[in-house]
């Protein structure tokens, strides 16, 4: 089971793991889940609009595509991203993971 799950043609079922409070901020592949250390503290929702500005900056795409379905006060999340073309899994795996595609 990967972290990105093809849910239609252009919806993606994505699962995370948040560690907020990080010295930096990254992405990292962690088998099951897609593990995002994120700048922001876990409070007032810092945390969810940061992890959904990077994840619109990496995607390229803007945040009404990005819904969180599951986990919005938890760190374990899945997000839903709905994208306007088709797009590879693993050019969105590459893009999420900040590597030239």
């Amino acid at each position: 089971m990967s972290y990105l799950q093809k849910k239609s043609e252009t919806e993606y079922l994505l699962k995370i793991n948040v560690k907020p409070n990080s010295k930096t901020q990254k992405v990292v592949e962690d088998g099951e889940f897609l593990t995002i250390l994120l700048n922001s503290k876990a409070i007032q929702n810092r945390a969810n609009k940061e992890l959904i500005q990077l994840i619109k900056k990496r995607l390229e795409i803007s945040s009404n595509q990005i819904r969180i379905i599951s986990g919005l006060k938890s760190s374990d999340k899945v997000i839903l991203i709905k994208l306007l073309k088709k797009l590879e899994k693993d050019c969105i795996k590459n893009k999420l993971l900040n590597r030239e595609s």
